[in-house]
């Protein structure tokens, strides 16, 4: 059986086959547990990271078991009053039902309306 060399490793011992004669089994040697300062801080920082992703990972989660506050449901609705035959009238929209499309035509129409307050 020939022997190459690998090279050496950075950290730890090269991994190491036996062969016991008096059965033909191989057996494993593990790597030794000894571990370079490089790759403690590397570890370190992979373990940071992975918490600081789980946490975001759970935040995205849980975003829509939330309650909605009310304030907010206040900048979609939309009040138009206006009078029709002298009769005033008084409508209020759900801005967050509308499409795009029908977003603009309010815009379109309300804006040549508008008139500035001096």
């Amino acid at each position: 059986m020939s022997s190459k060399n690998y090279g050496s490793r950075t950290c730890g011992k090269p991994y190491v086959q036996k062969i016991k004669l008096n059965n033909n089994k191989r057996t494993r040697r593990k790597p030794s547990k000894l571990i370079c300062t490089d790759c403690e801080e590397s570890n370190d920082y992979i373990k940071l990271l992975s918490s600081k992703v789980s946490r975001i990972e759970e935040i995205v989660d849980n975003f829509m078991n939330l309650p909605k506050n009310k304030t907010e449901n206040k900048l979609s609705i939309f009040n138009a009053k206006f009078s029709l035959n002298n009769v005033p009238c008084e409508l209020e929209y759900d801005l967050s039902n509308f499409t795009l499309e029908n977003l603009q035509k309010l815009v379109i129409f309300t804006t040549p309306n508008c008139k500035p307050n001096n």
